[in-house]
């Protein structure tokens, strides 16, 4: 089990949204790479970055602090947000991007992700960002009618492993993950990475126990709910039983 730090990023600054609305942002104080130091001095070698403002608008906003951060810290750093064209993904990865998390481009035709997969191959993690049951895009805001589990299993089909599941409406609420979300959605394939709601090293347990791989944590750190650190720990324990 893994624990990534988030970074999401909107006019420069670092901010959180509260279920994913763009009218509700919290900024937060710091320089993105300075944030990002802190998560690596803590312990982390994994970053998770979403450009909101490039969701929002439909391409890549922030490759410049991607870059910056991919240049100056030794982490993995995988990114999202605006990627909805080829070139966008090509551009990210010159950036810096180790791995790049893909909604929108998804859905643009029956077969875009096959075509996508046999461009670019393992480095894409499609993003199940899922409210109300169903798969949303577009920033969030533009409903599909693609059930979560079986939206997995069909990319699953094609050759994806590595899965970004966010529950939308826990995002920035620090009320817990949405742990019958991620047991309705196991795939014996699917390396599945839970982002919204977790708040507590209990909540990274209790997705460990669903199947979940890795788990994103934004607000709760932020806000000093959650010790990093200690989860660490606490991660390094359980592997050793």
């Amino acid at each position: 089990m893994i624990v990534i730090p988030a970074i999401d990023l909107y006019g420069g600054k670092v901010v959180r949204l509260r279920k994913g609305d763009f009218s509700e942002k919290t900024e937060y104080e710091g320089d993105p790479l300075d944030v990002a130091k802190q998560f690596f001095d803590m312990g982390s070698r994994y970053l998770h970055i979403v450009d909101l403002e490039g969701a929002e608008v439909g391409y890549p906003k922030h490759l410049d602090i991607l870059s910056k951060i991919s240049s100056h810290l030794d982490m993995k750093v995988e990114y999202g947000g605006g990627l909805r064209t080829q070139a966008a993904i090509k551009d990210a990865v010159r950036a810096g991007a180790e791995r790049l998390m893909i909604g929108s481009i998804l859905f643009k035709g029956p077969d875009a992700p096959q075509e996508l997969f046999e461009t670019f191959g393992a480095i894409l993690t499609p993003s199940v960002d899922v409210k109300d049951d169903r798969v949303v895009v577009a920033g969030w805001k533009k409903e599909t009618h693609a059930d979560p589990a079986e939206t997995v299993r069909n990319l699953c089909e094609i050759g994806y492993t590595a899965f970004l599941v966010t529950a939308v409406d826990r995002d920035g609420m620090l009320k817990g993950p949405d742990l019958a979300l991620y047991r309705r959605i196991r795939h014996e394939h699917a390396y599945i990475i839970a982002a919204g709601g977790v708040t507590t090293v209990d909540d990274v347990k209790k997705l460990a126990e669903t199947g979940v791989r890795a788990a994103v944590v934004g607000k709760a750190l932020y806000e000093g709910r959650f010790d990093f650190a200690s989860a660490l720990q606490v991660l390094r324990d359980e592997v050793k039983r």
